[in-house]
């Protein structure tokens, strides 16, 4: 996570100049002005608008039949805010058009980060400033230099616009002969944004499954979903050829070539693992090119969306761990996706060679570029984080849901169901093998919380809920211990 950036030296560690008088011991302590942390304003900002949601959605004109649970309101917001895409509710039939707007609305507001559209509109009306907070707390949405923020901003919403109407135009183009004709544009557009910012969520009950013979519209939110995961640095540096200079030659970013490559990497073996492991599992009832296809859009959307064209109560074991290993890492750094992001997994991958080749020298190598120290133990930290979060809300789910577990559809292992549940969350994916709904309300807080956190990334868990902000100026003598 880029908020790390923001830790700074304390003043109090910084020695006073040798021409400054000291302060008369008699006289009244300063008071310090105290300030929020850009973390603390990342995790408020996300939680204002998840109980902004909540209430909304708790009001009778969201609900069709009946006003929503409170518990259920509150999971159905914290989803639709961290681009998830579990639900414990029909969005078809339990929540109206009015509560699917709100949905929606939440939605386009969490996927693009609520802080950016804050310092959008303070742009829009020609401020002279940008608040430091503001232009740090973009951290959590853009990996970019302060300088940089006002242009990439508006960059940020012209992508995004563009990539939207195009999906709502394509998906029109492709599903019109086939859905209503009254509610064909408000699907498009809630499939098209949902897509977009990787959230999985679908005004149709059986999910993308409803239109899943209609390939062509499952292309376009394929590629969607893969735009959206990639992050908005490496959108433009394509889009806009941000490129720089080496020997006269253009060459890309690393960030934008390590993206990319690990997401091909990603999508072309996820895909052909699925095919083999679920040939006659989900994929039992279909031709032989279709099973591929559908392993193609699993892939894909296993690692950040969570829309799906098969049944994945009916997914094999190896299936089911190979698609919790693909959440779990995610889409990239900088976009919608959640996960511990394509570029730590290959920092990992990378520095594991680079140990093994050569243990001495100690560089960790990408595309004939060395990786810093700092972000290599940042990845690590983050890896160990994201484990620790999922094993640990894994066995409480298992206390919690103990007695339920009898009651679940009939599938996979439990331990295996509720792994997956609690990835899917992390993740912001939203698959499901089908336990959702029939979780207990202390299990919904659960995960409830974990997409919570895994939106916005534990690592800034972890820094807002620290109070010291001393850096120590020394170091203990090094000693070495035995490892491995």
């Amino acid at each position: 996570m880029s908020i790390m950036n923001i830790i700074t030296p304390s003043p109090d560690s910084v020695p006073p100049s040798a021409g400054k008088p000291e302060r008369d011991s008699s006289a009244p302590p300063e008071k310090k002005k105290r300030e929020i942390s850009p973390a603390r304003i990342v995790i408020f900002s996300f939680v204002g608008v998840i109980v902004i949601g909540t209430l909304l959605l708790c009001l009778p004109a969201s609900g069709t039949r009946k006003p929503l649970k409170v518990e259920d309101a509150l999971f159905t917001a914290t989803s639709a805010v961290c681009v998830t895409g579990l639900t414990v509710v029909d969005t078809e039939k339990d929540i109206s058009f009015g509560g699917q707007t709100v949905v929606l609305t939440l939605i386009q507001l969490g996927g693009l980060g609520i802080m950016t559209y804050s310092t959008f509109f303070f742009l829009l009306f020609r401020r002279k400033y940008i608040s430091q907070n503001n232009v740090v707390v973009l951290s959590e949405t853009l990996s970019t230099g302060t300088s940089d923020v006002r242009r990439l901003l508006f960059a940020v919403f012209k992508v995004t616009m563009m990539f939207e109407l195009w999906g709502i135009l394509l998906l029109y183009l492709f599903w019109r002969k086939t859905l209503p004709a009254d509610r064909i544009w408000w699907d498009c557009a809630f499939h098209s944004i949902s897509a977009f910012c990787n959230a999985g969520l679908s005004t149709f009950s059986a999910n993308v499954s409803h239109v899943r013979q209609i390939k062509s519209g499952c292309a376009v939110i394929m590629g969607l979903i893969i735009c959206g995961g990639l992050g908005f640095t490496v959108i433009e540096s394509l889009l806009y050829r941000r490129y720089y200079i080496k020997s006269g030659r253009k060459v890309l970013p690393l960030q934008t070539k390590v993206v990319l490559t690990t997401t091909a990497f990603l999508i072309i073996s996820g895909t052909l693992l699925f095919w083999i492991l679920d040939a006659h599992h989900s994929l039992d009832n279909d031709p032989f090119f279709n099973k591929g296809f559908h392993a193609l859009f699993q892939s894909v959307t296993s690692r950040t969306a969570g829309f799906n064209t098969v049944n994945l109560g009916k997914a094999s074991a190896l299936g089911v761990i190979l698609l919790t290993i693909l959440m779990f890492i995610g889409g990239s750094p900088g976009s919608t996706a959640g996960g511990i992001k394509t570029t730590t997994a290959a920092i990992i991958f990378a520095t594991i060679r680079s140990l093994m080749k050569n243990p001495q020298k100690g560089d960790v190598e990408i595309f004939k570029r060395r990786i810093p120290a700092d972000i290599v133990n940042r990845a690590f930290v983050i890896a160990v984080l994201c484990f620790a979060l999922v094993s640990s809300v894994t066995i409480l789910l298992t206390i919690t849901e103990g007695i339920k577990m009898s009651a679940w559809p009939k599938g996979q292992e439990p331990i295996l169901r509720l792994l997956f549940e609690t990835v899917s969350a992390f993740g912001t994916v939203g698959l499901s093998t089908g336990i959702t709904p029939h979780l207990s309300v202390m299990g919904k807080l659960l995960i409830t919380m974990t997409m919570l956190i895994g939106r916005v990334g534990p690592l800034t868990v972890v820094i807002a809920m620290s109070e010291s902000k001393h850096v120590s100026n020394y170091h203990y003598p090094e000693e070495k211990v035995m490892v491995g």
